[in-house]
């Protein structure tokens, strides 16, 4: 237990960052100083990468075509991208959320830099109760502590931006704080001032990657998940919304959540895996079957999810219900992104079936417009037809792309189905909009979880009603 001590501490103001866009400026220039000794490594890190990929294309400069190129960066990916998750890792704080971040999009990344950068998702280490003090006294004054008859000292969860400890309000209702942790604002603002550098000068090197654009989206979205009255936000909209009988939203202590603080009902209950690592299999089928229906709910009937179906976010309680928590980011789709998505992906997984090459090619063409996919052009849309399209020529259905990856579901799972898929946009350079990634990255987590149970993941019943 923590015996609130009588101590204070000045709190830090830390500047907001300018809203020009421009990644150069003195603002900039001095937060990156301030964190010179941090980044040493990440210069070195970078230049190590940049000159492997040179000579590779010395290497291959007297090759025309891509195709006979790509085995040889493809040969380069595995050192490069232990390198970014080793930089990510000993810089820690925001580089674990952007390793996190760009984990989740193979529409943009090898699948080498994917599978290491994968093993930061659960790297988060607590600090001591007493370095979150002054962050609680500056959100709910000197005397927060009144408001409280104790509060447990060792954080019940870490993650990169805050740790959550157990407590005890006043009027005898146990509660969750979640506290930000100090210094994690200005350590974001340094590091996105050289991370907009980084991608000023890298994105000449890789064209087929708009990494100014992922930067930009990862600085958005932190900047959000560092405002917990968003957060509040999030969860005053998800419990307005007629949820699966079986899923539950904590209830919101409002008086007591502000910018870097947010409490909550305590839940008590088991973790999810843990639950599901010792109980039979019919019971994980049923619990993870109401994880799936309230996603593809949220998804199809909702336009508003919950967008980090991380394994450590959900809890199940004694009646069997399950808890979904952290609300820091949710995805949004509009009733028309709905309605393309669910199309376009029914039209994928049925392959075009009932129709000739010709017009299943120029509908998924239209289709894949429609949903706001960029660098779509005839050829394009005539290789992807060699993937997704069932084609009939007087004989038996030749076997396709889609087909082998329909037939694999079963064996791999849909995470890794839609993962595919995301490489074949990769492939094909094909600039895949932001929500349709959120989507997908739900549908990954939801079905990886899933398939490590051995649980069928079936979105055809949700995606139809949706259509």
């Amino acid at each position: 237990m923590y015996c609130f001590p009588s101590r204070t501490f000045p709190m830090q103001r830390t500047p907001e960052p300018s809203t020009d866009g421009s990644w150069l400026s003195f603002k900039n220039l001095g937060q990156i100083w301030r964190g010179r000794r941090r980044y040493l490594n990440a210069i070195v890190t970078v230049y190590k990468i940049d000159r492997s990929y040179r000579k590779v294309r010395a290497r291959t400069k007297h090759l025309s075509d891509w195709k006979e190129r790509k085995p040889y960066f493809k040969a380069a990916h595995p050192k490069n991208a232990e390198l970014l998750y080793n930089l990510c890792k000993h810089n820690g704080a925001t580089w674990v959320k952007l390793a996190q971040f760009m984990s989740a999009r193979p529409d943009m990344l090898p699948r080498e830099y994917i599978d290491a950068l994968k093993k930061l998702q659960n790297d988060a280490k607590p600090v001591p109760f007493h370095d979150v003090v002054p962050v609680m006294e500056d959100q709910l004054g000197a005397n927060w502590r009144d408001h409280f008859e104790w509060v447990e000292e060792d954080p019940a969860a870490t993650a990169s931006i805050g740790q959550v400890h157990r407590a005890k309000l006043k009027d005898g209702r146990l509660v969750a704080i979640k506290v930000q942790l100090p210094n994690v604002k200005e350590l974001f603002y340094q590091d996105f001032g050289l991370f907009r550098m980084m991608a000023e000068l890298l994105k000449s090197r890789v064209p087929q990657i708009d990494i100014k654009q992922m930067i930009e989206q990862l600085l958005k979205m932190t900047a959000e998940e560092l405002d917990f009255r968003i957060e509040a936000e999030n969860m005053r909209i998800f419990s307005q919304q007629q949820h699966h009988p079986r899923i539950r939203i904590p209830v919101l202590v409002e008086d007591l959540s502000k910018e870097k603080v947010i409490v909550t009902e305590w839940i008590e209950g088991t973790r999810l895996v843990s639950h599901l690592d010792r109980n039979n299999k019919e019971e994980a089928r049923d619990l993870l079957s109401v994880v799936q229906d309230s996603y593809m709910q949220q998804i199809t009937k909702f336009g508003v999810f919950q967008a980090d179906p991380h394994p450590g976010n959900f809890m199940v309680d004694q009646d069997k219900n399950v808890w979904i928590l952290d609300y820091g980011v949710i995805g949004r789709l509009t009733p028309k992104e709905t309605m393309n998505y669910t199309r376009l992906m029914l039209y994928m997984l049925n392959q075009g079936k009932g129709q000739d090459e010709t017009q299943a090619g120029e509908n998924l063409g239209k289709l894949m417009q429609e949903c706001g996919f960029g660098g779509i052009d005839a050829e394009t849309v005539e290789d992807l037809s060699q993937y997704f399209i069932r084609t009939k020529r007087g004989k038996p259905e030749a076997k396709t792309r889609a087909g082998e990856i329909m037939r694999d579901m079963k064996k791999k799972g849909v995470d890794e189905v839609i993962e595919e898929l995301m490489e074949v946009f990769q492939e094909h350079r094909i600039i895949v909009p932001d929500s349709f990634v959120g989507m997908s990255r739900v549908l990954m987590t939801v079905g990886g979880l899933m398939q490590i149970y051995r649980v069928p993941f079936n979105m055809m019943p949700g995606m139809s009603k949706a259509s």
